[in-house]
């Protein structure tokens, strides 16, 4: 867990952008023995939680469970993002509170789809963000122990990242692709000629 953590957040204060951060929890997760992952960052810009503002949403789930998650309308009964609206820290998915039936039926539908058990985190910034991240798979898949003692340190400190990439994301909206690779190069300090060449 310990070199999880430490190429993490290596990774982490190198990144600069969402596909950045986006890859060191695909990596992460994948570390952590998890087939699946999920996470969601609101930058603080709307109300959290709020069903027409996505803010950043990224997930490998099962292509049928996310379109069965659509077609059912699950967004309200999902007892992940329950915790993630109203809890800070870190607990195993079988130790979610489900309040009612529809919630019960929500978790027994997602382990038909290979989504049995798995690990929640939710963190906010002090700017009003909200980072919602998930480790998923099989049952007896990764070591929840592990995953969330990672995640625990690993929580907070992606949850400054993607603060960090929305206000990048936010001043260089406006480039074109060519541009915005050519931004990256230079921001990277990429050698002249290696700058020129792409050019």
């Amino acid at each position: 867990m310990r070199q999880v953590v430490e190429s993490s957040l290596g990774a982490l204060l190198r990144a600069e952008t969402y596909a950045d951060v986006h890859d060191v929890i695909t990596r992460a997760g994948i570390a952590l023995g998890y087939d699946y992952f999920g996470y969601h960052y609101w930058p603080g810009t709307e109300e959290y939680g709020d069903r027409d503002f996505a803010g950043v949403v990224q997930c490998n789930y099962p292509r049928a469970w996310m379109s069965r998650y659509v077609e059912q309308d699950h967004y309200d009964r999902d007892p992940l993002r329950r915790f993630g609206l109203t809890h800070d820290g870190v607990t195993e998915w079988r130790l979610l509170d489900t309040v009612d039936a529809s919630q019960e039926r929500f978790m027994q539908e997602a382990a038909r789809f290979g989504l049995e058990d798995g690990v929640i985190g939710s963190f906010h910034d002090s700017e009003g963000g909200r980072l919602q991240v998930a480790f998923a798979g099989p049952a007896a898949q990764g070591d929840p122990r592990l995953a969330l003692e990672a995640l625990q340190i690993l929580g907070p400190a992606m949850t400054v990242c993607l603060r960090k990439a929305s206000l990048l994301e936010s001043r260089i909206r406006w480039l074109t692709e060519r541009q915005r690779d050519a931004f990256f190069l230079l921001r990277r300090s990429a050698i002249r000629e290696k700058f020129a060449s792409y050019l």
